[in-house]
């Protein structure tokens, strides 16, 4: 008998798909009948629905048991996939999902035949994982982003063993694949290419004709992938984009990142000056080329030099974009960054010698700088009045001074990644603009009056990053007390409406520092966060650069949080102080974790916590007595080797990581970041894997993973 349900028409079904994710489509809906199942196909054959493993809140049971069957035993599946994401944030062991998902008994044919896009962030570059995509760029996809772990090497070792003989073979297989992108056996139109954490070695890989498989050379002429029109890249040293332009004759869209415009480190200002032609042209390897754009940062003359070398290369492109930054002008070598950028600046570093057919220019630059209060009309007012500006129309240009860092912004307003900046111009609480969907902010005496203007000035903003004040004076510490108050009277309650990730302090590296004392947040502090928090009314993610701080907003400033503020975060980080050294209140820091997680974030599903040693995060070291702490630490020091003490920690950990599982009903993924020896990995494995049997589980000296 057939329901009213199953009668209900297509476009209603696709509605209802719309607000759900594909593992519960798949779970809810698949297999009903013949009807859906073509329909739940239909929406899987669209490129921009795809599915998405080792996303927050998808456990490791539901995908090996139910997910990965129905997948693999669902033709109308495998033949209408278009589109895969892993997520390398939230990600375990990829080669055993790569095996099972991609393969066929025989390795050689791939499961999903319409498979036309991929995408892996973060990934760990295992050799299936080379052989997969080696198999794909050949025969299927049209689109791939790739971005290497900053563990990559790390990887490669733990796979193979711990040899520089594996790790040479499986980094000789990932040059020969980087080799096979830029060859006919590629087929990709678009690539998103991250290899900024690879070696030296990586960035030279195109050099040398060895690296090129042998098959790929059919009549010895040179090797190009004559399909790829869009390329993004993020590099570490610029050697590897010169090499890969000569394999790439039909390229159209160029996007380089780079860290430091630089070929390599080991080259000297005279070499690069030495080695760079005065003025060049890739018009003959890439004549198709329409679109250019560059980010990096700039630290000395000689970097100048390159980048107008690298202009003059591209000088018949229809489109430029750049974006530059240094962050310290005063080096010995840096002439140019001393002079204030303004539009004979722009025509003389920024833009090619010559202008063939550009039309479209685009820059974005932040520079520190001393500038007086006269200074900004000057600089805008330089491109109005300059005649190849007017001539181009290139003179809506914005100069914004931030003088609680001394940098100087200068932008083009029609540059779409800066939309806002017309109006955020007046607000020095900006800190920088990293894209469209993120800002800084710095806790100062302006962020009241810039919060209650946010919905309208940021509409597009996602990300949100504030920076705490440090070392403030008693004066500005009673007068920023007053903050927390205007904006509850100003009814800020909702204007981070948009707001789904929210970062609290710095958190961009996992090296965290013993804490010798407890540092606690402040009041002032406390009480902001805690209305910052209550702002937000779909927050999803949460970071914080200290656990401490979580416990002084919910306690200190409790009446400042909006209740069940924290209620939707599903995905958390913190930084957490040792539990071996440092003083008696900093080591016990990590007992409050799951107790506040649990009352405050109860539909938490992934948490990633940083530490600066070991992956237990409750103490069993005694307390030391103040005076004797530095010969009490020693001794605790050298028990920390002991068999014994290696059973305690393994058993300890055990421990936490049932407690928190067990208050965190929705916790689906745990990743610790810390340091530990290396005859305690076995041990840890061992116990996650007795403990979790039907989960995944990876574990080395630095980090702890465990997919449940």
């Amino acid at each position: 008998m057939i329901n009213k349900f199953e009668i209900l028409p297509n476009e209603i079904f696709h509605n209802i798909f719309s607000y759900l994710s594909w593992d519960e489509i798949l779970v809810s809906f698949c297999s009903l009948n013949q009807r859906i199942n073509s329909i739940i196909g239909s929406v899987f054959s669209i490129d921009e629905k795809g599915i998405i493993f080792n996303q927050p809140g998808l456990s490791y049971k539901t995908f090996s048991s139910i997910l990965l069957p129905l997948i693999l035993n669902s033709s109308f599946l495998l033949s209408n996939i278009k589109h895969i994401h892993f997520d390398g944030n939230n990600s375990i062991s990829f080669e055993l999902i790569y095996q099972d998902l991609f393969f066929n008994h025989n390795k050689q044919n791939v499961s999903f035949t319409h498979l036309k896009s991929l995408y892996i962030t973060k990934c760990l570059l295992f050799k299936s994982l080379i052989e997969i995509l080696s198999l794909l760029i050949e025969h299927q996809l049209n689109e791939l982003t790739l971005t290497c772990n900053e563990d990559i090497y790390k990887t490669f070792g733990y796979e193979g063993g711990s040899s520089s003989t594996a790790k040479k073979e499986a980094l000789d297989m990932f040059k020969q694949f980087l080799c096979q992108i830029f060859s006919e056996q590629c087929k990709l139109i678009y690539l998103t290419l991250d290899i900024s954490h690879s070696d030296y070695d990586i960035h030279q890989c195109l050099k040398s004709p060895s690296h090129f498989r042998l098959n790929t050379i059919s009549d010895g002429s040179q090797l190009y992938c004559v399909t790829l029109r869009c390329l993004k890249i993020h590099l570490d040293c610029a050697c590897f984009l010169e090499d890969l332009i000569a394999h790439v004759p039909n390229l159209e869209q160029l996007s380089i990142h780079c860290e430091c415009l630089e070929r390599h480190s080991q080259f000297s200002s005279s070499n690069v000056r030495i080695s760079i032609i005065p003025n060049g042209n890739w018009f003959n390897k890439v004549p198709k080329l329409e679109v250019f754009a560059l980010k990096c940062s700039i630290h000395n003359d000689s970097q100048f030099l390159y980048l107008k070398w690298l202009l003059n290369n591209v000088n018949y492109v229809r489109k430029l974009e750049i974006k530059l930054h240094n962050k310290n002008v005063w080096g010995t070598d840096q002439t140019i960054w001393k002079s204030i950028v303004d539009s004979n600046f722009i025509r003389q570093y920024c833009l090619p010698d010559q202008i063939i057919n550009l039309k479209y220019f685009y820059f974005y630059i932040c520079v520190e700088h001393e500038l007086l209060s006269n200074d900004l009309e000057k600089i805008i007012n330089s491109f109005k009045i300059d005649p190849f500006f007017i001539d181009h129309q290139w003179t809506n240009v914005k100069c914004f001074y931030d003088e609680k860092r001394s940098y100087q912004h200068i932008f083009s307003l029609n540059n779409d990644t800066f939309q806002f900046s017309d109006s955020l111009v007046n607000y020095s609480s900006i800190c920088n603009w990293l894209d469209n969907q993120h800002i800084g902010l710095f806790l100062d005496l302006s962020i009241c009056t810039f919060l209650e203007q946010f919905d309208k000035l940021c509409p597009n903003i996602t990300t949100v990053t504030i920076y705490p004040k440090r070392d403030l004076d008693e004066s500005t510490m009673t007068m920023l007390l007053t903050i927390p108050f205007e904006m509850k009277q100003r009814n800020l309650h909702n204007q981070f409406r948009n707001v789904t990730k929210l970062r609290l302090g710095i958190i961009y590296s996992r090296v965290v520092q013993p804490f010798d004392e407890l540092i606690e947040l402040g009041e002032v502090h406390a009480k902001i966060f805690s209305r910052i928090i209550s702002m937000t009314v779909q927050l999803k993610y949460i970071s914080m650069e200290k656990l401490e701080w979580l416990l002084y907003i919910t306690q200190d400033a409790f009446d400042d949080l909006r209740e069940n503020a924290l209620s939707t975060v599903r995905h958390a980080e913190f930084a957490i102080s040792s539990c071996n050294f440092g003083h008696n209140d900093s080591i016990h820091i990590g007992k409050h974790l799951v107790p506040l997680l649990s009352t405050f974030m109860p539909n938490l599903q992934a948490l990633s916590l940083w530490r600066p040693d070991d992956f237990p995060w409750t103490s069993i070291r005694p307390d030391f007595t103040r005076a004797r702490y530095g010969l009490l630490r020693r001794k605790w020091q050298k028990t920390l080797l002991t068999s014994e003490s290696i059973t305690e920690h393994a058993d300890l950990l055990e421990s936490n990581l049932c407690q928190l599982f067990e208050q965190l009903k929705r916790l689906v993924y745990l990743k610790i970041y810390g340091k530990i020896l290396r005859h305690k990995v076995e041990p840890y494995r061992l116990m996650a894997q007795n403990r979790f049997p039907n989960s995944q589980i990876d574990v080395d000296m630095s980090r702890f993973r465990l997919w449940i």
